[in-house]
């Protein structure tokens, strides 16, 4: 099963905050996201693209979900990386107009 990704913009969403965690100490964090579209069952969805602290951001274009290299299995349980990883999908060949 594919997973179609089209990158929206080039430019990168980035927050910063804190917040209190259960022993009372801030905790910063930072949030990096590119807007994007998933698409998988003839269906098209809104989707972030979530980027680690200082990776570089994904040109717009279109790109394959990469699910093997997100996924994380810990004591059996499988899961996937809160962050996204995508692959570049193949260029399609320029078409040759039929001569006639």
């Amino acid at each position: 099963m594919s997973i179609k990704i089209t990158v929206l913009k080039n430019e990168i969403d980035e927050r910063v905050g804190s917040f209190k965690n259960e022993k009372g100490e801030d905790v910063k964090f930072t949030t990096r996201k590119q807007k994007a579209k998933l698409e998988t069952a003839g269906f098209a969805y809104p989707f972030d693209v979530r980027l680690e602290d200082g990776q570089s951001g994904y040109p717009e274009g279109e790109y394959e979900l990469d699910v093997e290299s997100m996924l994380q299995v810990n004591k059996g349980v499988a899961s996937l990386s809160k962050f996204t990883v995508l692959r570049m999908l193949p260029k399609a060949a320029p078409r040759v107009a039929a001569q006639g």
